[in-house]
C-alpha cells in the first residue's frame, strides 16, 4: 500500500504530470491557464476536511495500553472527541482498538462501521484502518518500527485559519527539457525522513540539465506513470521551504531504461506536507538532490508574504 502522504502526492500532482505531457505544444497562455487551474486544485486538496491542514497530533504507540479521548487523563488527548474514546493496545508488533462503552452511542465509526474492538491496519497495508468520531479522523501510520496514531480535524486551527499559498510568478524559462540517463541497474536511494528513519527507494536513473549556467542532475523515484523528485535548492535558504519540495513529472520520453528527455517544469514544485504542519513525516532530499544553485520558481514557504 502506497504511504499517505504519496497517495496525496498521486491526487495532487495528476494535474501537472499530464500537463507535463500535453504543454510542450502548447502555447504560453494556455500552459499558464493550466498551472493556474493546477494550483487552485492543489490548494483545494490541501484544504480539505481531510487534508494535511487538518493534521493536530502525531503520538507514537509504545507498548501496552494508550487511552484517547478528549478527557485530561487520557494518555493521548484530543479536542472534539468523547471524553473517553477507546484504548490502543500495542502488543508484538499489532494495535488494536477497543472502543470505551461510552464512545459507540455517540457515533464513533471504525472503517464506516459501528466500532468494535478490532486489529487496526497500519497505513502502508493492503487495507488501512481509519476511526472516526464526527469531524475527527484518526490512521495508524508506520515508520520504521514503529506505529503513531495520525489525527486530521476538520476543525484545525491550520484548516480554519488557512491563508493563500505563496507561488512565484510564472516562469516559462524554468520549463527545462532534461537529458534522461537511465542507470545500468536501479540505484538504491537511502531516503530520510523527518523523524530520522531511513527506507530504501530504487531510482531508475537521473535527469541531467542546464540552469543558471550549470549542469546539474536530479535523481528521482517512480511512482505509478510518473517521476517524483525531492529536492533542495539554493532558495531554500531564502525563500522556499527549507526542507525541500517535491515535483512530479512526465516518464522520460523513451521509458525509464532508455536514454531520452524528460521535461521538468518546476513552476509546479511545490511544499511536502511538512510545509504546512509538524505532524507529517515527509522524506528529505537525499544529498545528490541538494542542488546549489536556485530554482526560483513553484511554490514559495507558506507563511511568508
Amino acid at each position: 500500500m502506497m504511504p499517505i502522504w504519496k497517495r496525496f502526492l498521486a491526487l495532487v500532482s495528476v494535474s501537472s504530470t499530464v500537463a507535463a505531457f500535453f504543454l510542450t505544444a502548447l502555447p504560453a497562455a494556455a500552459q499558464q491557464s493550466d498551472l493556474e487551474h493546477w494550483r487552485k486544485a492543489y490548494a483545494d486538496e490541501l484544504t480539505a476536511k481531510n487534508g494535511w491542514l487538518a493534521l493536530v497530533a502525531l503520538d507514537w504507540l509504545q507498548e501496552g495500553d494508550s487511552s484517547v479521548g478528549s478527557a485530561p487523563d487520557n494518555k493521548i488527548k484530543l479536542l472534539h472527541v468523547p471524553a473517553h474514546l477507546g484504548v490502543l493496545r500495542m502488543r508484538d508488533g499489532r494495535v488494536t482498538f477497543i472502543p470505551s462503552k461510552e464512545s459507540v452511542p455517540s457515533g464513533v465509526l471504525l472503517n464506516g462501521k459501528p466500532a468494535t474492538e478490532s486489529v487496526l491496519g497500519p497505513d502502508d497495508s493492503r487495507n488501512p484502518s481509519e476511526i472516526v468520531s464526527g469531524d475527527v479522523r484518526m490512521t495508524l501510520i508506520h515508520r520504521g518500527s514503529n506505529y503513531y496514531l495520525r489525527v486530521k480535524d476538520a476543525q484545525s486551527p491550520t484548516r480554519v485559519h488557512f491563508h493563500d499559498l505563496n507561488w512565484y510568478p510564472p516562469k516559462p524559462a524554468l520549463r527545462v527539457t532534461a537529458t534522461w540517463v537511465p542507470f545500468p541497474s536501479p540505484k538504491t536511494l537511502h531516503i530520510v525522513n523527518v523523524l530520522g528513519q531511513m527506507t530504501d527507494a530504487p531510482s531508475p536513473g537521473y535527469a541531467e540539465f542546464q540552469i543558471d549556467g550549470q549542469t546539474v542532475r536530479l535523481e528521482p523515484t517512480v511512482e505509478g506513470k510518473s517521476l517524483f523528485f525531492d529536492f533542495r535548492d539554493a532558495t531554500s535558504k531564502t525563500t522556499t521551504d527549507g526542507a525541500g519540495r517535491f515535483l512530479n513529472s512526465d516518464l522520460p520520453s523513451n521509458g525509464i531504461s532508455s536514454r531520452g528527455t524528460v521535461v521538468l517544469d518546476f513552476n509546479y514544485a511545490h511544499n511536502p506536507p511538512c510545509g504546512y504542519t509538524h505532524y507529517a513525516t515527509c522524506p528529505l532530499p537525499t544529498k545528490e538532490n541538494r542542488l546549489t544553485v536556485a530554482v526560483p520558481a513553484g511554490e514559495k514557504r507558506y507563511g511568508d508574504e
